[in-house]
């Protein structure tokens, strides 16, 4: 018997067959809506439920790619901070060095400052700390290199002055004749001297007494055979009476360095050194640039 809200469906296959119906109670489509509504509803949370595992393995993903990038630039700024930390260590031996052989302090520098002593927490700092921890070493080299470089200025002044002061004597004898105003062997009148006479046997190696150049190689009047070496700052050096010389004019020579020998040629009594020490063409007495040491 049908009742009231059943389904009937009815199949033909063709006008001269019998056709075919099927009844559908309400009861049953009731149970077949809900199983689909079921269906769809699992279907429905099962792509959801992907979705968000997708989702959360894309996210981890991202994180894993970032904290691995993190990781670099924090050992990247780890390298650089130790680079820069060992740059500093090397820059701060060489700038007391410098400091000690300048015969410089601190305070005699112009307020130039170098790196205090530090303590470096590299592994325990995050990305932010690197980052500033590594500005802080930028700055320090600056300050530490200015330093540096001014140290460097002044010894090298200084090694180029000292290099150019000669400090030297010229050759092993004795002193016999001073600078200044005495009695002339000559003539027996008052006339100005303006070097030194060192006595020495014929032969004697003459040594130049500070870097410079030959200007003068040859004879010279009453110097006899001269060599003039022009040395940096105005000063220069003349070597008379010499028996022979083994240096040229535009010759370099380095404090120390044979230029001739003891002789006695021109003006000159007997085998001595006639020396002189001028600053801008103006004799200086030598004596006042020897040191005790030499």
């Amino acid at each position: 018997m049908r009742k009231r809200g059943d389904l009937t469906i009815i199949i033909a296959r063709s006008a001269e067959l019998p056709a075919r119906r099927f009844r559908l109670s309400q009861k049953f489509l009731l149970t077949m809506g809900i199983a689909l509504g079921v269906l769809l509803s699992s279907f429905s949370l099962s792509t959801l439920h992907y979705y968000h595992m997708w989702k959360k393995t894309t996210d981890h993903e991202q994180l894993q790619a970032t904290s691995y990038d993190l990781s670099k630039e924090n050992d990247t700024f780890r390298l650089a901070a130790r680079q820069l930390s060992e740059k500093l260590a090397s820059l701060e031996v060489t700038s007391t060095k410098l400091q000690i052989l300048s015969g410089l302090d601190e305070e005699g520098l112009g307020g130039v400052g170098g790196p205090s002593a530090y303590e470096n927490p590299l592994l325990s700092l995050d990305t932010q700390g690197l980052r500033i921890h590594f500005s802080s070493l930028e700055r320090k080299s600056i300050s530490l290199e200015a330093q540096f470089r001014q140290l460097q200025d002044v010894y090298n002044t200084r090694s180029i002055l000292l290099a150019a002061t000669p400090a030297l004597v010229p050759v092993r004898g004795y002193p016999s004749g001073g600078f200044g105003y005495r009695i002339d062997p000559f003539s027996g009148e008052r006339d100005f001297h303006p070097g030194i006479d060192i006595s020495a046997p014929r032969g004697n190696k003459v040594s130049a007494t500070a870097d410079g150049v030959v200007v003068t190689a040859g004879l010279r009047f009453s110097y006899g055979k001269l060599v003039t070496l022009e040395h940096k700052f105005g000063i220069s050096t003349r070597y008379g009476h010499l028996d022979r010389y083994t240096v040229e004019v535009g010759q370099k020579v380095k404090k120390g360095d044979i230029i001739g020998y003891v002789g006695s040629t021109g003006r000159a009594t007997g085998p001595h050194l006639h020396y002189e020490v001028r600053l801008n063409g103006q004799p200086l007495n030598p004596l006042r640039f020897f040191r005790d040491s030499d």
